[in-house]
């Protein structure tokens, strides 16, 4: 349930408006893959396990994959390449993960249990981080399209500057592998400032094309840092 600001106590930590106000961040898990290459399905199999054993307020997983000149895909989103191009202008390589942006980078995957053992222990600093930002969003399916409203609030007594909000929209194909397949990436919202205790509120809408199953599509809306290099994923969440 989505609380509003009203309905809060002043001196609730859930309150924007209360300026020791905070939440826990959810890591954002990005991989970079193509069906075809040698080494990808070792990475998608690692992170099934991962998505077994965390809950969606824990992690979230976006499975991008990749056009290849060399290796077909099926499922490969050129928004997908794009955004690749942009977290890793250079030594590209799948599969290629990243956590939270790229703060954290792990390419290439020997085997499975290699992959897994490494993301957890990749995902074990990430785990129990604060973010003063947070993210109340549903999304809302229709016969021609896909509409997702996000509202975004400033916790803590700082303002913040240069960010952008970016929304995901990933398909469950049912199969192992393949459970958060990402079929759309909309152009971000850059904000320049955001003050201690604002809240914003965004929407997204998009016709629905290549998706076999909209009942089990998801989306994903996350906060993008645009004032360091490393574009931090600062928070993240599943709309409703």
């Amino acid at each position: 349930m989505v609380c509003a600001c009203e309905d809060l106590e002043r001196n609730n930590p859930l309150d924007p408006r209360n300026p020791r106000s905070e939440r826990s961040r959810v890591t954002f898990i990005e991989a970079f893959i193509n069906d075809a290459t040698p080494f990808s399905p070792f990475a998608l199999t690692a992170l099934d396990s991962l998505a077994l054993a965390f809950a969606f307020d824990e992690i979230i997983i976006a499975e991008h994959h990749l056009p290849s000149a060399s290796f077909n895909d099926a499922y490969a989103l050129q928004e997908s390449a794009d955004r690749y191009q942009s977290l890793a202008p250079a030594d590209r390589g799948v599969p290629d993960v990243f956590l939270n942006g790229t703060t954290v980078r792990l390419q290439g995957a020997s085997n499975s249990h290699m992959a897994l053992r490494r993301y957890r222990s990749a995902l074990q600093n990430e785990l129990g981080k604060i973010s003063h930002f947070t993210i109340a969003a549903k999304k809302s399916i229709s016969a021609t399209g896909i509409e997702v409203n996000a509202t975004i609030a400033r916790l803590g007594d700082v303002p913040f500057t240069q960010f952008a909000v970016v929304a995901m929209i990933a398909e469950d194909l049912g199969m192992a592998g393949h459970r958060q397949v990402v079929r759309k990436i909309f152009a971000p919202e850059v904000v320049s400032s955001i003050d201690a205790g604002e809240t914003k509120s965004f929407r997204f809408a998009a016709g629905l094309t290549g998706v076999q199953n909209a009942a089990r599509l998801q989306a994903v809306v996350l906060l993008e840092d645009r004032g360091n290099s490393s574009r931090e994923v600062l928070q993240a969440t599943l709309a409703e």
